[in-house]
């Protein structure tokens, strides 16, 4: 990246800001144009009035400032990317952050130069990176989630920054169930607003930062960064709850279920995407063969009832 990098600082104190403009600007082989705003209602009008390469916003909690200033900044701009920083080590904070829409989440008194300069920088990348996946028609159009080409260019990106950070992912494969059946019953355009269903329930429960593609006809995949204090079976309930409470709803024509797989990726046993994709598969298969044995090829809107069960479990290598 060259050129010089207009940020948009959002802070309020005078110490901060003055740390914070140092930062960037004693970074050898790194130019930036900091302008600087005190809240949230500055920053909407700079952003109306002009551009920037990215913005920092201090997040933390003694400043009085919560995510709803991320969500109106990120609704404002964007396209602007955003990095939040926090007063603690707070991993639910960080994680509602990425979730409404920030790019990276940095503990404001552990940042120095250099970690500062790499995350806006590492920011304005991916930013870019995902215009130019929309540009190359690498989104699925029906569901607006990525289609198998743009899954494998970002999950190949995102391995090596699990492999540059140490950090485990873990891959979920989710196949939406009973596709045909839905198609034969109600007709293909049920079928999908299933499929669509199925990626707003996907989004609904992993975060931004998580990669969700729709790679085939019924067919989803999820690659999730682990983070401290969040496991696999966190997200399985998670889905679970959501998957549930979409079928309780009363005017459900027949219930959503899915079959699901679940991989690892571990930096110090590095594999191909491929290999992931092709274990997590056979999982979800095995899972939905077992489901089978037990439950109906068709669906009869008639013993369909508001509890519905939604028909998910999990199996992991």
């Amino acid at each position: 990246m060259s050129g010089t990098i207009r940020l948009l600082l959002i802070a309020e104190d005078e110490r901060d800001i003055a740390r914070l403009e140092g930062a960037v600007s004693a970074r050898a082989g790194a130019s930036f144009e900091v302008r600087h705003v005190r809240d949230v209602a500055g920053a909407l009008q700079q952003v109306d009035d002009d551009r920037f390469d990215a913005a920092l916003l201090d997040l933390s909690p003694e400043r009085g400032r919560g995510i709803d200033a991320l969500v109106r900044l990120h609704e404002r701009a964007p396209d602007l990317p955003i990095i939040v920083l926090t007063g603690e080590d707070d991993e639910t904070l960080a994680m509602r952050a990425l979730k409404a829409g920030a790019q990276d989440s940095l503990v404001s008194g552990a940042v120095d130069g250099a970690l500062l300069v790499r995350a806006i920088r590492y920011a304005i990348e991916r930013h870019q990176l995902q215009v130019a996946l929309h540009a190359m028609s690498l989104v699925d159009d029906l569901t607006g989630l990525y289609n198998r080409r743009g899954f494998l260019t970002l999950a190949r990106q995102q391995i090596k920054t699990a492999d540059r950070l140490r950090k485990r992912m873990s891959q979920i494969f989710v196949d939406l169930d009973g596709l045909k059946a839905i198609n034969d019953t109600f007709g293909h355009r049920e079928g999908d607003l299933a499929l669509i269903e199925t990626a707003d329930l996907l989004k609904e429960t992993f975060r931004e930062s998580d990669i969700i593609a729709r790679i085939g006809g019924d067919e989803f995949v999820v690659l999730a960064m682990e983070t401290a204090g969040v496991s696999p079976d966190q997200w399985t309930h998670r889905l679970q709850e959501n998957l549930r409470a979409r079928n309780r709803r009363p005017d459900r024509h027949f219930p959503l279920s899915v079959s699901m797989g679940i991989t690892y990726y571990d930096p110090d046993f590095p594999c191909a995407i491929v290999d992931l994709l092709d274990r997590a598969d056979s999982l979800m298969y095995q899972q939905k063969r077992n489901k089978r044995v037990s439950r109906p090829t068709t669906v009869d809107p008639a013993t369909f009832g508001r509890d519905g069960a939604p028909g998910l479990a999990r199996r992991a290598d």
